[in-house]
């Protein structure tokens, strides 16, 4: 089944939810006739990245309307945005539940929340603000087979990517904000070695707030192959929307060639912690 997938690539103000919807809105406004089965916005897309402090979390923290908490305006956003498309929608938002905040990405299809993940691998200041995520990792049935999601510094433990393959995820929606250089190119051997579809949607621009170290984020989107092809890779600097078609059957097939399969060949008898 060929699938169209939309990454959105763009450029927050920190702190600022309602003008940066508005703004994501008016970039994906000017290709409406894109019809996606998937769309993928950037970690945190609406709230910026870079916290100064718990309380700032805290506010930013949006309700995802379970056990009596209201919705967010990233949450509404985000079921609204998958009933216009018709199609599938991740994207990555603070969520608070009680005092606690978690860095999470909210899953929604024809207008509903259908999952929410929170970050298992929290990385350098996050762990100051956010609490890590404690399980199960993220699957999703979708029409077009089984899609894994994953945030950011997850992708640099392999175990995430292998779970999630192993389980039968033939895509895994990607949501983050890297500004570690390595990221796009190390992405294409997580597709590799699971034979995956890999689908990472960044963010452009800078942050330099409270005294902390400034932040360059790299964008670099992209959507690679089971086979480390890159399908699609957007600019470094540029906020963008990026376009691809796939076929997610193509990764059922976990042979590398005719007598060599990645998972057949697994010797887990002989890996050790």
């Amino acid at each position: 089944m060929l699938i169209r997938i939309v990454l959105v690539q763009n450029n927050p103000v920190f702190g600022e939810v309602a003008g940066n919807l508005d703004r994501v809105k008016a970039l994906y406004g000017g290709r409406k006739g894109l019809r996606p089965d998937l769309v993928i916005f950037p970690e945190l897309f609406a709230s910026g990245y870079q916290f100064t402090s718990k309380s700032e979390a805290l506010s930013l923290g949006e309700g995802d309307g379970r056990d009596g908490r209201e919705k967010g305006p990233t949450v509404r956003f985000l079921e609204e945005f998958s009933m216009e498309t018709k199609g599938w929608v991740v994207g990555g938002l603070p969520l608070r539940r009680g005092n606690k905040v978690y860095n999470s990405a909210v899953v929604t299809h024809h207008g509903t929340v259908m999952a929410i993940y929170d970050k298992t691998h929290l990385f350098e200041a996050e762990n100051r603000w956010f609490e890590r995520g404690s399980g199960p990792l993220c699957l999703v049935r979708t029409e077009f087979g089984l899609m894994g999601v994953m945030i950011c510094f997850d992708w640099l433990f392999p175990e995430v990517t292998r779970s999630l393959a192993l389980s039968g995820a033939l895509l895994i929606a990607h949501p983050v904000n890297w500004v570690l250089p390595f990221g796009p190119q190390g992405m294409i051997l997580r597709s590799v070695e699971n034979r995956v579809f890999t689908a990472t949607a960044n963010r452009v621009g800078e942050e330099a707030r409270g005294g902390f170290k400034p932040l360059r984020y790299i964008g670099s989107s992209q959507v690679v192959s089971p086979q480390g092809e890159i399908l699609a890779r957007a600019p470094e600097e540029a906020e963008s929307l990026l376009e691809i078609q796939c076929d997610p059957e193509l990764a059922r097939s976990k042979r590398v060639v005719e007598e060599s399969d990645f998972f057949r060949q697994r010797r887990p008898d002989l890996y050790r912690n």
